[in-house]
């Protein structure tokens, strides 16, 4: 996945993050969740999608735990 391909640049957005066998729903900001797929492509610590078909949803989801740490470049 890359970051410069068809990604909302503003509003929330429904991120999934995988690791081992155990999904993780949240909601975060376009700029979080780039920010976050950034740091992922220079260590793959996890798998990351990006849910485009649910964003009406994204109310219902927690935010992501310590969101503020990818709100900066």
């Amino acid at each position: 996945m890359t970051v410069e391909g068809p990604f909302p640049s503003e509003g929330d957005v429904h991120l999934r993050i995988w690791l081992a066998d155990l999904n993780f729903d949240y909601t975060t900001t376009a700029v979080v969740a780039r920010n976050l797929i950034r740091d992922w492509e220079r260590k793959h610590w996890c798998t990351i999608e990006l849910i485009r078909d649910f964003i009406e949803g994204c109310r219902l989801l927690p935010r992501l735990p310590c969101e503020r740490l990818f709100r900066g470049p």
